[in-house]
């Protein structure tokens, strides 16, 4: 991650994240409970399809999503008008998250929250961790961006856009390591920690 730092993050952005991801974790717990029964047992389904093990065929669907997330926070870090959509695309995933984790404990299963725990670490935890990165990093660069047009600030550009691309590279790839094993590894270790 040093290639990130030479980018200056500012550390109020730390704070900022921390308590975006609260609120996000919060909002989906009470979206859940608020849903409605039929809505609930809907996203309980799915839950229950996942750690069945039945999700191989959507990997490429995953696959092709996430790197759909990636080129539009790329694009929208050039654009300097894109941290809104950003800031939402994080809150977003935070917010399926605190749904998905809802919909276990609710099943009010003696494992429920072991289930919960097996779902949450390590594959969410990294994937959240990852979002925040790359967050972080096209809204900085965003901002440099705006800076150097604008306030007509001496910065090497070119030495920023190639650290830029290089960290997206990186952090595409780890995500595409957790989503293997999101899909094919962890409802395995599921299934065999919970009979």
């Amino acid at each position: 991650m040093i290639i990130l730092f030479r980018i200056n993050i500012p550390k109020n952005y730390k704070n900022f994240f921390v308590v975006l991801t609260i609120i996000a974790i919060l909002s989906g717990a009470i979206f859940y409970f608020k849903l409605n029964a039929d809505n609930q047992e809907l996203i309980r389904t799915y839950i229950d399809a996942y750690f069945m093990n039945n999700e191989h065929n959507s990997l490429v669907n995953i696959l092709l999503f996430n790197l759909l997330i990636f080129i539009l926070d790329w694009i929208f870090g050039l654009s300097m008008f894109g941290s809104p959509f950003i800031l939402f695309v994080y809150f977003f995933k935070t917010f399926i998250m605190s749904i998905s984790v809802s919909a276990i404990i609710s099943l009010e299963e003696k494992s429920a929250i072991l289930k919960a725990f097996l779902y949450v670490f390590p594959t969410q935890v990294v994937s959240i961790f990852i979002y925040a990165l790359l967050s972080i990093m096209t809204i900085n660069f965003s901002f440099m961006l705006f800076k150097i047009i604008f306030n007509k600030k001496e910065l090497n550009f070119k030495q920023i856009f190639k650290e830029y691309n290089k960290a997206f590279i990186y952090l595409f790839l780890v995500s595409f390591l957790i989503i293997i094993y999101q899909v094919y590894l962890n409802p395995l270790i599921i299934k065999s920690l919970i009979r």
